[in-house]
């Protein structure tokens, strides 16, 4: 099959060509634009690779709208580990034929880190900064986090 390239929207409104063999994904246009901000592609290697601060607390609800917007940067999403919570696993809305396996964390893997996983071996760690934060700490931590100088709390 001949592989298309639909130009897609992402996070920071810049717009790159995303190769998609299908419509499993990227998902269409994001229904609400996630707060997300990453470190750049020239960055050295840190804990977290960026961070996303979901409008609720059902994080599967946006999980759909959040790969659309890292997809340019990862490729199709394969897997997603994170520390769900019980209200997002029981409204979860991701689909069995998106092919996208849903796992809790891994090992030594911080409560508060969700770790994506592409096909072509990407990955990127986003810290989760909780829906309730304000507007301003929730800012900070996002741009502490895109420029390595805020980790996540060690794990267990």
């Amino acid at each position: 099959m001949p592989r298309l390239h639909v130009r897609r929207p992402i996070a920071s409104g810049v717009e790159s060509d995303t190769p998609t063999r299908d419509e499993r994904q990227p998902f269409r246009t994001p229904t609400r634009t996630p707060r997300l901000m990453l470190r750049g592609r020239s960055a050295l290697p840190g804990n977290v690779d960026g961070a996303w601060w979901p409008w609720t607390t059902n994080l599967t609800s946006e999980l759909h709208d959040l790969i659309s917007a890292v997809t340019p940067r990862l490729g199709p999403t394969m897997r997603v580990g994170f520390e769900w919570n019980a209200t997002s696993i029981a409204q979860r809305r991701i689909d069995t034929d998106d092919h996208i396996r849903m796992h809790g964390a891994g090992d030594g893997q911080p409560p508060d880190v969700m770790r994506l996983y592409g096909a072509h071996g990407t990955s990127l760690a986003l810290l989760v900064i909780p829906a309730d934060t304000t507007p301003e700490v929730a800012r900070e931590r996002m741009r502490l986090a895109v420029a390595g100088h805020l980790s996540p709390p060690p794990g267990p």
